[in-house]
């Protein structure tokens, strides 16, 4: 027997050979549970528990404001009546629609909603007054850029859009009779909201794209008083300055405000 092998055995058996017998392996340690995160969650995913239906549009989203829309050389007789009135009735100095316009507005009925400020009058379009839910509407943008169409006048494709006013009437302030569509309102495919819940919806489905919104119109049966006007808007100074004198002496106090914004062609990008 070598010295080698004499001195593995004694360190085999005080348990320290190493070389030909080596230790066990240390056992690894137990891994670490941890807890899962939470997932993150786009802003495009829905909660849980959602219906995957859009968020209803409450009142205070709704549109709070109408807006009716003239030429400045309308202004003295609707100063001079004190009201507004609707195309069967007015003789306006400057009239926007053709005679196939106001034929077609005559010829589309506007049913009364049978509520108390419901006076029982059978109504057509032509028998109200228009209001469009944007002073930026379809129609207004399709008369800045030229009135092309046999709807409109030969005037209006002439008058220039710095030379109209636009007036803006809240509808809480107008009579509860008012009926929101989703069109022209003299096109048979258009629908009508009539009545508090039918006005509602209509106001609802106005406010949830702009495009809605453009093509809305707001028909305010029979006659609107000039009380009810909070704002005229004006594109330049020197137009403001006309026609707040022409207000200032009829005493109406509605507010004049310029925001050529509203009487020029938005541009496409």
């Amino acid at each position: 027997m070598t010295a080698a092998d004499e001195e593995c055995i004694h360190g085999f058996e005080a348990g320290m050979c190493a070389s030909c017998f080596p230790p066990p392996a240390p056992a690894a340690p137990a891994p670490v549970r941890r807890s899962p995160k939470p997932a993150v969650r786009s802003l495009r995913s829905p909660a849980a528990g959602a219906t995957g239906k859009a968020a209803e549009v409450r009142a205070p989203n709704l549109p709070q404001r109408m807006f009716h829309v003239t030429h400045v050389s309308n202004l003295p007789l609707i100063l001079e009546s004190g009201r507004l009135l609707p195309p069967s009735q007015a003789e306006p100095a400057l009239r926007l629609g053709s005679d196939l316009s106001l034929e077609l507005r005559s010829s589309a009925p506007v049913p009364g909603d049978g509520g108390h400020d419901d006076d029982g009058v059978e109504r057509t379009v032509a028998d109200c007054v228009a209001f469009s839910l944007t002073p930026q509407a379809t129609w207004w943008l399709e008369v800045q850029e030229g009135a092309a169409g046999p709807t409109w006048s030969a005037a209006a494709r002439s008058a220039a859009t710095t030379d109209f006013v636009v007036l803006g009437v809240d509808i809480a302030a107008v009579s509860n009779t008012v009926v929101i569509t989703d069109g022209d309102a003299a096109a048979p495919a258009t629908r009508l909201g009539v009545g508090p819940e039918g006005r509602a919806r209509m106001l609802a489905r106005a406010a949830s794209t702009p495009e809605a919104l453009q093509a809305a119109e707001a028909l305010v049966p029979g006659e609107v008083s000039l009380a009810t006007v909070a704002l005229v808007a004006v594109a330049n100074d020197r137009r403001r300055d006309e026609v707040r004198d022409l207000l200032k002496s009829a005493g109406v106090t509605a507010k004049v405000a310029v925001y050529p914004p509203w009487f020029v062609p938005k541009l496409d990008d």
